[in-house]
């Protein structure tokens, strides 16, 4: 029987800033461009190191896969098979919508496959980002100490910063259950519309996702997956580079791993974010004195390479959970 998903309709607003956001530096990326120069670059790629690439991309989201389920260590923990197919599904779901919904598409679906709270899934997927996050900022101080970073991408790392405080408040709350328990039944009373007993149990869900960071062992093991899905991630734009004749410093492939996981995820764009991914991209490489045309030419390898294997493993997951993809385009939490 065929999967379904609720429905919601995007937003006039969020389609039109997509649009725009698109439009916008589909122009900056395509203004002054030799594409004849393009073409020729892009028939010198190296295709033996771009099937390394992509091998690179497909263990990225298995080690992504592996840290997703050990964040359900202390709860029922469905398959590695069931979280790399929600897992693709998620990021589909990502691609092809103005703004990144796959996060909930990922907490709905294993939610009713596991017969699972979807606020304990949704809270999984949080902690996920904090660690994400922890990481980017890691690299961004590498990166400080190979050379000076450019005004935005700074600005960049103190709003990262500022949200690590959030970070050090949902640590605090991970260990302070009990409080935060008596706080919401206090808090119940305001809230009429919903009953004391469902609203407990609801932040008891959230807060359980949040006790692997009361863990040191299972924290390590969240860490150490996230460092080695990074690793991957940074070898993908490493292989892609060579591929392309580019004899950059890894350094290269870090700043864009970092300025690609910013910038995709706060700028709502067109599906697979066509137009966005390569104006940064242009924008990283502008750093190295990389000619334009090339900077694009390795922009469109490199948005090809990460692009179709994670497309054609959602719609793998999609025939093999047997959901509906359209339904992806309205999606809804209740």
């Amino acid at each position: 029987m065929e999967k379904s998903v609720p429905k919601q309709s995007w937003s006039g607003w969020q389609l039109l800033m997509a649009a725009a956001f698109t439009a916008g530096t589909l122009v900056l990326t395509l203004r002054d461009v030799n594409f004849s120069k393009v073409i020729s670059i892009l028939s010198q790629a190296d295709l033996g190191l771009l099937a390394l690439a992509v091998i690179t991309v497909v263990a990225n989201i298995a080690a992504k896969t592996v840290r997703w389920r050990l964040l359900f260590a202390l709860h029922k923990q469905p398959s590695l098979g069931r979280c790399f197919s929600v897992l693709s599904i998620g990021l589909l779901a990502n691609m092809i919508a103005p703004t990144r919904l796959g996060e909930f598409v990922r907490a709905f679906l294993i939610g009713e496959t596991e017969s699972a709270s979807k606020v304990y899934a949704l809270g999984t997927i949080a902690v996920e980002k904090i660690i994400e996050l922890t990481v980017i900022l890691i690299s961004v101080a590498l990166l400080l100490t190979q050379m000076a970073l450019p005004d935005w991408l700074m600005e960049s790392a103190r709003i990262a910063f500022t949200i690590t405080l959030f970070i050090v408040l949902l640590l605090f709350v991970a260990w302070q259950q009990d409080a935060i328990l008596r706080g919401v039944g206090w808090t119940s009373r305001f809230i009429p519309w919903v009953s004391k007993e469902r609203l407990i149990e609801q932040a008891q869900y959230a807060l359980v996702s949040l006790s692997v960071l009361r863990y040191p062992r299972l924290l390590s093991g969240l860490f150490a997956w996230s460092i080695i899905a990074w690793l991957f991630g940074i070898s993908t734009n490493y292989l892609v580079l060579l591929a392309m004749g580019l004899s950059l410093p890894i350094w290269t492939a870090l700043l864009l791993l970092v300025v690609l996981q910013v910038g995709v995820a706060a700028i709502p764009s067109a599906p697979g974010q066509v137009g966005v991914f390569h104006y940064l991209v242009i924008l990283s490489l502008s750093l190295f004195t990389v000619p334009k045309e090339v900077a694009l030419g390795y922009g469109i390898v490199l948005h090809l390479i990460i692009y179709i294997p994670l497309t054609l493993m959602g719609i793998f997951a999609l025939w093999r959970e047997k959901i509906a993809w359209q339904r992806l385009l309205n999606f809804h939490i209740r």
